[in-house]
């Protein structure tokens, strides 16, 4: 099912109440999770803006959307794709400069002739990654159309 449609914009400092614990990596971009600005998001101040459809949240997100705001949830989660695995796809967008996105095109569309890859993809198994994957990449400045299905 379609999980979340979101235009992924430049990045901006801030710690959530969620997640209750970190898993950052060594390797994450960005800032120490630790070391955000308690009370705030990391995307606070952003640009970003949550593509609903039909005005409303999907089934994954639903939970999040009406506890956290649409923003906050497709940016955050928590994320309820039941064990089932998530991926997400992050596009270029005419409407935003990809600053560092065309550097690290990883897939492309098999029902093509001529190959090419179009846009950065990434997913789990685990719903509790959704978070990190998203958080890192933003701070990575993978700007564009992010696209996340369950």
């Amino acid at each position: 099912s379609l999980l979340s449609s979101f235009v992924f914009l430049q990045p901006s400092l801030g710690q959530p109440a969620f997640p209750s614990y970190t898993q950052q990596c060594t390797d994450d971009a960005g800032p120490p999770f630790m070391d955000d600005p308690s009370g705030s998001l990391y995307h606070d101040g952003s640009a970003a803006t949550p593509v609903l459809k039909d005005g409303g949240c999907p089934a994954p997100l639903q939970s999040a959307c009406d506890s956290r705001g649409a923003k906050t949830a497709y940016l955050e989660g928590p994320l309820q794709c039941n064990g089932n695995g998530w991926y997400c796809r992050i596009l270029p967008d005419p409407n935003w400069a990809p600053q560092n996105l065309l550097g690290d095109l990883n897939f492309h569309y098999c029902n093509v002739t001529d190959p090419e890859d179009i846009g950065h993809c990434h997913g789990s198994n685990d719903d509790s990654t959704y978070y990190w994957w998203l958080r890192d990449h933003w701070f990575r400045g993978y700007n564009g159309r992010l696209r996340c299905c369950c």
